[in-house]
């Protein structure tokens, strides 16, 4: 059988590299890509081929996918992974900022996306997989941006669904909930960076509150699983929500409807 391709987006360290690992690990020839270069040769062996390239540099997404088809003749998987979270209250995330977070987390995708997809319309075959997020359904206060783009993704997702269906693609998307990787400390970070008014401080300390459970969450290997089970299947889900948290937040949405929903959720920021 012909081994079967995949790109993983944002490869460098927690969901990204753990399903780069998981992937190869079942069979797969995968394109690792991230930005920083140290961080992907440590995964590097005879199934993972590193790409160091960054999703808002279109020219370098071209030119990498012009080599994995010359190398390898066909793309089998696209994992859309790469972004960071802006946190922050909505009026003091500077334009700039809010620009720069749909550059990486949705015209990053949106890039991947055109680019596999003459490739895969060609061979009549292939599975997209974006990672979206919890609050691809849901919004909280503070993530504002954030969520703006996690539900961008969603949306075009589904729309990109209907037009690829019967040419032989499947779009799915996967909506981890908290998960321990390194996403609560970068953009804490981040977030030191954004001055915010003493009104908004109580929201400010409800962000860490709410991303205080990270170092007890699940892996980012749940997510992984989730992925090659996508991949593998003959009709993937369309949309997996995990763990657990992820699927009863958004029940919870739909049953407690807006205003009493987003009442719990100043309760449990304290807000």
């Amino acid at each position: 059988m012909t081994q079967k391709i995949a790109l993983v987006t944002g490869a460098s360290s927690g969901i990204g590299r753990a399903t780069a690992e998981l992937l190869a690990a079942n069979g797969y020839y995968v394109f690792a890509m991230a930005r920083r270069v140290e961080r992907l040769e440590q995964i590097r062996s005879d199934c993972i081929e590193p790409i160091p390239l960054d999703v808002t540099d279109e020219k370098a997404i071209a030119l990498a996918i012009e080599h994995i088809i010359l190398t390898k003749g066909r793309i089998d998987v696209l994992v859309n992974n790469a972004g960071f979270g802006q946190l922050g209250v909505i009026e003091c995330v500077s334009m700039e900022a809010a620009h720069y977070q749909f550059e990486v987390n949705v015209f990053g995708y949106a890039r991947f996306m055109h680019a596999v997809l003459p490739q895969m319309r060609k061979q009549k075959s292939g599975c997209i997989v974006n990672i979206s997020s919890i609050l691809g359904k849901i919004a909280l206060p503070g993530f504002g941006w954030y969520a703006a783009s996690k539900h961008a993704i969603e949306a075009l997702s589904e729309s990109l669904r209907g037009e690829v269906k019967a040419l032989g693609i499947d779009v799915v998307v996967i909506a981890p909930g908290l998960i321990k990787t390194e996403f609560a400390a970068k953009q804490f970070e981040l977030l030191k960076t954004i001055s915010h008014p003493l009104a908004y401080q109580k929201i400010i300390a409800g962000l860490y509150k709410l991303l205080a459970g990270e170092p007890t969450a699940p892996g980012p290997e749940i997510i992984a699983r989730a992925v090659l089970s996508a991949v593998t299947k003959s009709i993937p889900p369309v949309r997996h929500a995990l763990p657990w948290d992820s699927k009863t937040a958004v029940i919870a949405r739909w049953l407690l409807g807006g205003r009493l929903f987003a009442w719990a959720v100043r309760q449990q920021m304290r807000v």
